[in-house]
């Protein structure tokens, strides 16, 4: 049983005092909205939208990066969202992982630029998507699967936390399916392609999905609130060695989560120790009505009297220090006021890794005039210390 720990005062202080020192930009590095890879056509059930007339034929456009983990040699490796934004419109987008290499903008220098390296397809010749494929040859789109989540374990293998069932998917580090989809019970979305009984919103699965650092344990992470249950989002609780979850049922999480007022989902959830954690919240706007994209602080073993977790606000996402005008806007005031944000890793006790979903071709955070979708931003941000 976890143990429930009341923070002193004088702690709770220091972290807020800490709190309103933002958080200063360190890297840049992006992506053009425009970058396609080989493919079959897509966008083909999808509208114009920022002067973009799709479909885009014989191409795939490398964007909707739901979640970022570190890799070798300087490599990252980038989850493809679902495609357009729901099953109906994304059986054309095959899904992926990206293996990227940044060249970070930084005070010492850097071109800013992002090179994709080896693009990782995601499959199931196994057979063991519990329902029919969209594809024959068993490649896997967006009408699939939607993945939101992502986790390497030491063998190279990936664990991915999916919001259409919702459930985990384990794939060999070539992208195969390696066993069908692990649920749990009483956890069903209005998008489950098996027609489940519904207990979550769409778009509400495993959004953020932590790991234990030894790759044991994995805690997937819920976006919107399990319907007919208390508050909050629930977190479980993954063990990859004897692959189940260790939670009785949906409504049995291992934590729960509370959402400031105003912001409507989590974007990411990922652990810099056995116990710490950093959440993303934001709200449902972006550019400039964009007003909750934070960082949190957590840790498994810090509840409140109510049993969330308790949480340390940690960097504000839309007031980010830039003395070096490392984007090349002309301001030293940097904001990330994207839609959603969704991608988040630790490199060391004072730098983080962020990466916008800029939601290809529709997402309008840095131009609002409609000519100019968002580009895929990688930025390095640094914090008070996650540890000594």
């Amino acid at each position: 049983m976890r143990v429930k720990w009341l923070i002193p005062l004088p702690l709770l202080l220091m972290a807020q005092v800490a709190a309103s020192q933002p958080a200063t930009l360190s890297g840049f590095a992006e992506l053009p909205a425009d970058t396609f890879r080989p493919g079959p056509t897509s966008g083909q059930f999808i509208e114009p939208a920022n002067g973009r007339h799709p479909p885009f034929v014989g191409e795939q456009p490398v964007q909707g990066f739901s979640a970022l983990v570190q890799g070798d040699n300087g490599a990252w490796f980038a989850l493809s969202d679902n495609g357009f934004g729901n099953r109906n419109n994304s059986a054309d987008y095959l899904l992926c992982i990206y293996q990227l290499y940044p060249d970070f903008r930084t005070a010492r220098g850097g071109t800013g630029r992002i090179r994709v390296g080896k693009v990782i397809q995601l499959s199931d010749p196994g057979t063991f998507l519990p329902y029919p494929a969209t594809r024959t040859d068993r490649l896997l789109t967006g009408a699939d699967l939607d993945p939101e989540s992502l986790r390497r374990s030491k063998d190279g293998s990936f664990w991915i936390g999916e919001e259409f069932n919702p459930s985990l998917v384990h794939f060999s580090a070539a992208g195969v399916m390696l066993a069908p989809p692990f649920g749990l019970a009483g956890l069903s979305s209005a998008d489950n392609p098996a027609g489940e009984p519904v207990t979550l919103p769409r778009s509400r699965g495993f959004e953020g999905m932590a790991a234990s650092p030894d790759g044991q344990w994995l805690y997937p992470m819920l976006e919107g609130a399990l319907q007919g249950s208390g508050p909050g989002l629930f977190i479980y609780t993954f063990d990859t060695v004897k692959q189940r979850f260790v939670n009785r049922g949906a409504e049995s999480p291992s934590y729960r989560y509370r959402l400031d007022d105003g912001a409507t989902a989590i974007g990411a959830f990922t652990m810099f120790s056995p116990t710490g954690g950093l959440v993303i919240e934001r709200d449902s706007g972006e550019g400039a009505k964009a007003v909750i994209k934070k960082i949190y602080r957590v840790d498994l073993e810090q509840l409140d009297a109510d049993g969330f977790l308790r949480k340390y606000p940690l960097a504000d996402l839309l007031n980010i220090a830039d003395p070096d005008d490392l984007n090349r806007d002309g301001e030293t005031l940097f904001t990330f006021p994207f839609w959603t944000i969704e991608g988040l890793a630790v490199l060391d006790a004072t730098t983080l890794g962020i990466v916008n979903d800029n939601n290809y071709p529709q997402g309008q955070a840095r131009d609002a005039s409609g000519t100019q979708p968002d580009n895929n931003e990688f930025i390095l941000i640094e914090v008070d210390p996650l540890w000594d």
